[in-house]
Protein backbone atom coordinates (compact mmCIF):
# COMPACT_ATOMS: atom_id res chain seq x y z
CA UNK A 1 0.00 0.00 0.00
CA UNK A 2 1.62 3.23 -1.16
CA UNK A 3 0.08 6.13 0.66
CA UNK A 4 0.82 9.84 0.43
CA UNK A 5 2.67 9.92 3.76
CA UNK A 6 5.14 7.23 2.70
CA UNK A 7 5.99 8.91 -0.59
CA UNK A 8 6.52 12.30 1.06
CA UNK A 9 8.48 10.99 4.02
CA UNK A 10 10.97 9.06 1.89
CA UNK A 11 11.75 11.81 -0.61
CA UNK A 12 15.16 13.49 -0.37
CA UNK A 13 13.52 16.93 -0.27
CA UNK A 14 11.28 15.90 2.61
CA UNK A 15 14.23 14.60 4.55
CA UNK A 16 16.20 17.79 3.95
CA UNK A 17 13.28 19.97 5.04
CA UNK A 18 12.86 17.89 8.21
CA UNK A 19 16.57 18.08 8.90
CA UNK A 20 16.65 21.86 8.54
CA UNK A 21 13.52 22.38 10.65
CA UNK A 22 14.74 20.02 13.35
CA UNK A 23 18.14 21.69 13.48
CA UNK A 24 16.59 25.15 13.69
CA UNK A 25 14.24 24.15 16.49
CA UNK A 26 17.06 22.41 18.35
CA UNK A 27 19.36 25.42 18.05
CA UNK A 28 16.63 27.81 19.21
CA UNK A 29 15.78 25.66 22.23
CA UNK A 30 19.47 25.29 23.07
CA UNK A 31 19.93 29.05 23.09
CA UNK A 32 16.83 29.61 25.21
CA UNK A 33 17.66 27.06 27.88
CA UNK A 34 21.46 27.17 28.03
CA UNK A 35 22.89 29.31 30.88
CA UNK A 36 26.05 30.48 29.07
CA UNK A 37 27.79 33.76 28.54
CA UNK A 38 27.04 35.65 25.31
CA UNK A 39 30.40 34.85 23.72
CA UNK A 40 30.06 31.17 24.55
CA UNK A 41 26.51 31.08 23.16
CA UNK A 42 27.62 32.80 19.93
CA UNK A 43 30.50 30.33 19.52
CA UNK A 44 28.15 27.40 20.06
CA UNK A 45 25.64 28.82 17.57
CA UNK A 46 28.42 29.27 14.99
CA UNK A 47 29.50 25.66 15.50
CA UNK A 48 25.89 24.47 15.22
CA UNK A 49 25.47 26.48 12.03
CA UNK A 50 28.63 24.97 10.56
CA UNK A 51 27.47 21.49 11.50
CA UNK A 52 24.05 22.13 9.99
CA UNK A 53 25.60 23.49 6.79
CA UNK A 54 27.83 20.42 6.45
CA UNK A 55 24.91 18.10 7.07
CA UNK A 56 22.75 19.95 4.54
CA UNK A 57 25.55 19.78 1.95
CA UNK A 58 25.93 16.03 2.48
CA UNK A 59 22.19 15.52 2.18
CA UNK A 60 22.05 17.66 -0.98
CA UNK A 61 24.94 15.71 -2.52
CA UNK A 62 23.27 12.40 -1.74
CA UNK A 63 19.96 13.60 -3.16
CA UNK A 64 21.67 14.95 -6.29
CA UNK A 65 23.46 11.66 -6.81
CA UNK A 66 20.20 9.75 -6.37
CA UNK A 67 18.40 11.97 -8.86
CA UNK A 68 21.25 11.57 -11.36
CA UNK A 69 21.11 7.81 -11.01
CA UNK A 70 17.34 7.80 -11.48
CA UNK A 71 17.62 10.01 -14.56
CA UNK A 72 20.28 7.74 -16.01
CA UNK A 73 18.15 4.64 -15.40
CA UNK A 74 15.18 6.45 -16.95
CA UNK A 75 17.19 7.28 -20.09
CA UNK A 76 18.36 3.67 -20.31
CA UNK A 77 14.76 2.43 -19.99
CA UNK A 78 13.63 4.82 -22.74
CA UNK A 79 16.46 3.62 -24.98
CA UNK A 80 15.52 -0.02 -24.36
CA UNK A 81 11.86 0.76 -25.06
CA UNK A 82 12.74 2.59 -28.26
CA UNK A 83 14.92 -0.33 -29.41
CA UNK A 84 12.14 -2.82 -28.64
CA UNK A 85 9.64 -0.67 -30.53
CA UNK A 86 11.96 -0.44 -33.54
CA UNK A 87 12.49 -4.23 -33.56
CA UNK A 88 8.76 -4.87 -33.32
CA UNK A 89 8.00 -2.35 -36.07
CA UNK A 90 10.62 -3.97 -38.31
CA UNK A 91 9.15 -7.44 -37.66
CA UNK A 92 5.64 -6.19 -38.39
CA UNK A 93 6.79 -4.49 -41.60
CA UNK A 94 8.55 -7.66 -42.70
CA UNK A 95 5.48 -9.79 -41.93
CA UNK A 96 3.21 -7.42 -43.85
CA UNK A 97 5.57 -7.36 -46.83
CA UNK A 98 5.86 -11.15 -46.84
CA UNK A 99 2.10 -11.53 -46.65
CA UNK A 100 1.00 -8.83 -49.05
CA UNK A 101 4.10 -8.00 -51.06
CA UNK A 102 5.33 -4.42 -51.18
CA UNK A 103 1.83 -3.05 -50.89
CA UNK A 104 -0.12 -3.51 -47.68
CA UNK A 105 -3.32 -3.73 -49.76
CA UNK A 106 -4.22 -7.16 -51.16
CA UNK A 107 -4.73 -7.37 -54.87
CA UNK A 108 -7.58 -9.35 -56.34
Amino acid sequence: MNNDFESRSTSPGGFLAGLVCGAAVGAALGVLFAPRAGAETRRQLAESGDSLRESANRTYSQASEGVSQLASRGREAVDRGRAAFDRTREKATTAVNETFGDSPYPTA
